[in-house]
């Protein structure tokens, strides 16, 4: 049990963030916040559907089916998952040390605050980056994953109300390096056997550009268009591959061939650099956010025009909540579009289903790896697409069902 002092200091801090308010509730949707406040989502009262506190026993990472998996056990012993992304391998030591004795012990309908007390408490915020917010994201994502399962609802209806039930996909191809002629007859097979209306391709070198990659892209672009024909979506990804002056070069060459959306042209810290570039293009609506963690820097990329589309990755940004936050900001900031990150075709995307099927301003296609003739694991729920749309589905918890032989011979690594 926590004591007095502490519930008071946890939720003043709460506050401080926009979770709670400063008496200890959860903090309303704010429509018109005041200078110094972050818009935030309703975090509905989880004690009026469930009556009874969900204690939570234990938090393990298992390995099993070569993925790791976090994975939440109420006293009950119901237990809440998620398949955790390709960073946690590097950052156990963190996730043990640091995460998860602020979420053992306690109350999961107390979730904000939990998701707070691990962030700001023993100087955890010190660590504060992707590394820490991935680490209390995974928790909390199976935390979500955990209630559904206990109420028998998908997480998105005990977090306000579904306004849409499924989403267009486009395919992202990685490839920086084949010629382009093998590219693009690679996404049209995709295209084919998916049903998708739009694409997204990699310019630039990542982070680096040279003369090879900017033949590359001057190429590539052009008859990509050519190929795909004028009806189809073109996004562009240059992970940070540009100066200001390349940047604002190959967004005009974007233009010329109907891309719509340019991703982090420049280095994604250099927010002046990415405002500039953003400044001296008529057409392209400039997207990025996936490598940032910071509530008040995504405030200040969308305020300062930096982005037009902010993209939160749901595990790096903190999980659900964290998301949902940065979808009101962006909406509370000229109406700016929301595209989180979430590509792959496996686990990881169920709390993204959660995530599209509450926000309004869901930005256009939304994106998918698909590799054709790769089969679906028997171990789990396949993720399908049908005519270019992918349906959200109603299951409990994140909507990702695992068969139950696979937890037999895991190993838990913490």
């Amino acid at each position: 049990m926590h004591s007095r002092k502490e519930f008071l200091t946890s939720a003043l801090g709460l506050a401080g963030l926009g979770l709670l308010s400063s008496s200890g509730q959860a903090q309303p949707f704010l429509s018109s916040p005041s200078e110094n406040e972050l818009p935030t989502w309703s975090f509905p009262d989880l004690s009026l559907r469930l009556k009874n506190p969900v204690t939570i026993r234990s938090v393990e990472l298992l390995k099993t089916q070569s993925e790791l998996f976090l994975v939440v056990t109420s006293d009950e012993g119901i237990k809440g998952i998620t398949q955790c992304n390709d960073r946690m391998p590097n950052l156990i030591s963190l996730l043990k040390g640091l995460v998860i004795p602020h979420f053992v012990g306690r109350d999961a309908r107390t979730l904000p605050q939990l998701v707070d007390n691990a962030y700001r408490l023993n100087s955890n915020y010190k660590y504060a980056g992707m590394p820490l917010w991935n680490c209390i994201g995974s928790v909390e994502i199976a935390v979500w994953d955990l209630l559904g399962r206990i109420t028998g609802k998908p997480v998105y209806e005990l977090l306000g109300k579904s306004v849409r039930r499924d989403y267009g996909v486009y395919i992202s191809d990685f490839d920086r390096e084949s010629n382009p002629e093998t590219i693009v007859e690679r996404l049209l097979e995709k295209l084919e056997l998916t049903g998708a209306q739009g694409v997204k391709v990699k310019v630039g070198g990542r982070m680096v550009n040279s003369p090879k990659y900017e033949a590359q892209t001057r190429k590539f672009i052009p008859l990509l268009r050519q190929k795909l024909g004028d009806e189809m979506t073109i996004y562009a990804d240059a992970n940070g591959s540009y100066s200001v002056r390349e940047g604002i070069e190959i967004g005009r060459l974007l233009e010329e061939h109907g891309v719509e959306i340019f991703e982090e042209p420049c280095n994604f810290e250099d927010e002046d650099g990415i405002r500039t570039v953003n400044k001296a293009l008529r057409q392209l609506k400039l997207a990025g956010g996936e490598q940032d963690t910071s509530t008040y820097r995504f405030q200040r990329l969308a305020q300062t025009d930096v982005y037009d589309i902010l993209q939160p990755d749901l595990y790096y940004n903190g999980g659900i909540l964290r998301a949902l936050q940065v979808s009101e900001i962006a909406r509370l900031a000229g109406n700016k579009g929301f595209a989180p990150h979430s590509p792959k075709a496996d686990p990881l995307i169920g709390p993204f289903w959660q995530v599209a099927a509450l926000t309004t301003n869901l930005y256009g296609l939304q994106e998918l790896v698909f590799t054709p003739g790769e089969k679906s694991p028997s171990w789990r729920t396949e993720i399908k697409v049908e005519k270019g749309k992918i349906h959200i589905p109603d299951r409990e918890g994140l909507g990702i069902q695992y068969e139950e032989a696979i937890w037999k011979n895991s190993v838990n690594l913490i």
